[in-house]
Formats: structure tokens, C-alpha cells, sequence
């Protein structure tokens, strides 16, 4: 009672424009600083946990407001500065601001916060996040925004961070260097294209990056770049994906979790395993040897080719494949068969597994599941009903997949009581 009465009193001189020096407490899940006037949480972008800001509000609502930085009145411990020209306007990053040390653990206690209350686990069973090898300068693929307007030059960026416009970028430093290199040339091609070759109207394009694609032209005697596929390589595997599917980001620390995965699998050589949202089948390439047989599943036909191709090219027969719909095919061709299934692997997209997945997986009742998630809140609410029907979650490993940003990666293990 006592904080609705504060949250009021506070409420009323809080109005959007008006100026007020506020304490950063804590950095909340999403990447937003967190303050509080009265007993109103405050929201500001861009700060750091120890920071004393001077901020002008910009939103109210019943239970929190939202403010920007005017100035930095005494400065956080943790704040650096940004190597980025576009920071705090691109969209793509959100902790530049805050040295790696201490983003790690930040990402930590949002991971420990998330599966408490949205996993309702008092003590979840988290380890110390994972290091990027490289802090900047990791990701092997980068999606940009093309805009072409009549009478001027095309924009190239990324979204805007508040908004929809397209922010220009000559480059960017959490993308492998050949991606920028790539940006350039794209840039030059399209400011010396003649008018005819343009596209004169309004709207908006996406056009795909990968790192070292101008290194893929003979890897093991193949073909650089087949039709609409890339070549990634993961300690000395060759995999195939296609240009527009889905690839581990960070390619400094890909085979750091790869190889964690297959270790807390334990598999033996004798069970059934089953890679649900397998795309190309990066998991599977290297869980495949230590099982009797693997089952890879993926709603991505072309991510679905290039995995069956790949695991034969590796020599590795004791896979089988299949496109569609995760719950329609677990439904068709594991539960009315009653297939026996020791380990499952779950890699869904940000979205989680939804409750027809996992209510497959209670039927089939594997020994262990490893859940892999960009996105602890999605992955804590499915752990809660994995929880509720017999498994318990064992340990949460963090990776930081993606450093700067907001998203971090988690590993879970989950047995069956």
C-alpha cells in the first residue's frame, strides 16, 4: 500500500520534460538502467550501474517512467567508452558503454533473475558466463537495411534504436572485418551504379553479410559458395548453410559451446538422440559419431538439405532428416510411433518451443534434455513446464555469444526424475 502511495507522490511532479538526477541501481534484463524516484522505477537507456545521471523524463506510465541521459553527473566504475561512431543510434548494441569484465556479469545475475521469477526456481544453477574470445569484431553475419530514393545516394545501416529510420553505417565493430570490407564495396558498387541500374522508388531491402566468403573459393576441393549457401567451418568440419538461414553468431566461440554441448550429452555410442531445430545441422555434425542414431528436425527445407549433406560428407550415416513443423513432425513420426528417444537436443528460435513441443517431449519422455536459447525468458518459461512433468533442470552455462549487446546464450541440462 505504502509503495502505490509513493508511486503516486512520485507520478505527480514527473511529467514528460521534467529534469531529475537519479542513482542507476542495476542494469535490467534487456539492456535498460534501472533508478527509482520514490518508489517509481525509472527506465534509462545507455546507463551503468553506479552511474549518478541527471535525466529528463520522456515517459510516464502507471507503474515505471522512462528517461534519457542529459549528464553523466559522477560516472560508474564500469563505464568505458564506445569504439562504435553509431552507438546509441544504430539499435544493434546496447553495452558498449560498460567494460566486458562487468558485462559478463551483469548477463550472469540477469540469467540467475530471470529463471527466478519467471522459472519460479529460488537457486537456478548458474555458472559463470562463457568469455568471447574477441569482445568486437565477432559475428560472422550481419544483415543490413538498403533504402533507395530517387535523386540520392542509397542508405546502408541498421535500424535505429528508438525508431524506424535507417541509420547510415560505413561500418561495423562487432562484425568479422571481411563483412566490413564487404559493406564497402557494396557501397561502391551502388554509388557508381549508372541511374538506369538503380531501383528509383521508396522501399526498403535487406541484403545478407558473411565473414570470409572471398576465402570459401576451394575448401577441400569444393566449391566456394554453391548456389544460395555458404561455407562455415567448425574445428576442421565443413558445414554447408544457406545464405539466408541460420548460423551461430559468434564464430570465435561457436566450437567452445559445440564442444560443451557434446561433453554434457555423455552419450555412450548406444542411444537415440534427436536434434529438434537442427538447422544445418552444426549440433548434430558432432553429436552423430557418439550415437547409435540421430533425428534432425527443422520447419528451414534449405537448412534441412544442407545438414543431410553435410553429415554425409563427413562420412556419417546413422542420420535421418526432416523439414516441417517441430510439433507436427514429433507428432507424426515419433509419438504415433512411440520412437524411442534417449536424448533431445532443443534449439528453437527466440520464441521458445511453445507447449505442443513439450508436451511431444513429455510423451516421449527422453533420459535428458539440453536446451540451448538465445533467450532466457522464452527458455525459463519452457523449463517451468518441463519442470512440472518430471525433469529437473540440472545447470544453466552462459555463453556470451553476442558481447555489447543485450543477448546472451545459455546451455541447460535437464534430467528426468
Amino acid at each position: 500500500m505504502q509503495q502505490d502511495v509513493n508511486q503516486d507522490n512520485a507520478r505527480k511532479f514527473l511529467n514528460i520534460g521534467t529534469r531529475q538526477e537519479l542513482d542507476i541501481d542495476r542494469i535490467a534484463f534487456g539492456g535498460l538502467g534501472i533508478g527509482r524516484i520514490q518508489d517509481l522505477v525509472v527506465f534509462v537507456p545507455f546507463a551503468a550501474d553506479g552511474d549518478r545521471l541527471e535525466i529528463e523524463i520522456v515517459d510516464v506510465r502507471r507503474t515505471y517512467a522512462t528517461g534519457r541521459i542529459c549528464r553523466i553527473l559522477q560516472p560508474s566504475v564500469f563505464r568505458t567508452d564506445p569504439k562504435c561512431l553509431q552507438y546509441r543510434h544504430c539499435g544493434g548494441c546496447q553495452y558498449q558503454h560498460i567494460n566486458y569484465a562487468h558485462q559478463l556479469e551483469i548477463k550472469k545475475k540477469q540469467v540467475m533473475e530471470t529463471f527466478e521469477r519467471i522459472g519460479k526456481l529460488p537457486d537456478p544453477p548458474v555458472k559463470e558466463v562463457i568469455p568471447s574470445p574477441e569482445p568486437y569484431g565477432y559475428r560472422g553475419k550481419a544483415e543490413f537495411h538498403v533504402k533507395h530514393k530517387q535523386g540520392s545516394t542509397p542508405i546502408i545501416g541498421y535500424k535505429e534504436a528508438a525508431e524506424s529510420r535507417i541509420v547510415p553505417v560505413t561500418r561495423c565493430e562487432i562484425v568479422d572485418e571481411t563483412i566490413n570490407s564487404a559493406l564497402e564495396s557494396f557501397r561502391k558498387k551502388l554509388e557508381h551504379a549508372s541511374p538506369s541500374a538503380q531501383r528509383m522508388d521508396n522501399r526498403e531491402r535487406k541484403v545478407t553479410f558473411w565473414s570470409d566468403v572471398e576465402k570459401e573459393t576451394d575448401v577441400q576441393g569444393r566449391a566456394a559458395i554453391r548456389k544460395r549457401q555458404v561455407i562455415r567451418q567448425v574445428n576442421g568440419k565443413i558445414l554447408l548453410v544457406p545464405v539466408q538461414g541460420f548460423f551461430q553468431a559468434n564464430h570465435h566461440l561457436v566450437y567452445s559451446m559445440v564442444n560443451h554441448v557434446v561433453s554434457i550429452c555423455e552419450l555412450s555410442g548406444n542411444e537415440s538422440v534427436l536434434d529438434a531445430y537442427c538447422g544445418s545441422g552444426l549440433f548434430s555434425m558432432f553429436l552423430a559419431p557418439h550415437a547409435k542414431i540421430l533425428y534432425g528436425i527443422d520447419f528451414d527445407e534449405a537448412a534441412i538439405l544442407c545438414a543431410d549433406d553435410n553429415l554425409r560428407n563427413e562420412g556419417l550415416t546413422n542420420a535421418s532428416f526432416s523439414a516441417g513443423d517441430v510439433a507436427h513432425v514429433l507428432k507424426k513420426l515419433f509419438v504415433k510411433k512411440n520412437k524411442k528417444i534417449d536424448l533431445v537436443i532443443l534449439d528453437p528460435p527466440r520464441v521458445g518451443c511453445g507447449s505442443d513441443v513439450l508436451d511431444c517431449l513429455q510423451r516421449l519422455s527422453p533420459e535428458k534434455i539440453v536446451y540451448i536459447s538465445c533467450n532466457p525468458t522464452t527458455q525459463a518459461r519452457d523449463v517451468l513446464q518441463l519442470r512440472s512433468v518430471g525433469y529437473n533442470l540440472r545447470q544453466l552455462q552462459p555463453f556470451d555469444m553476442f558481447p555489447q549487446t543485450k543477448h546472451i546464450e545459455v546451455v541447460g541440462v535437464l534430467e528426468r526424475a
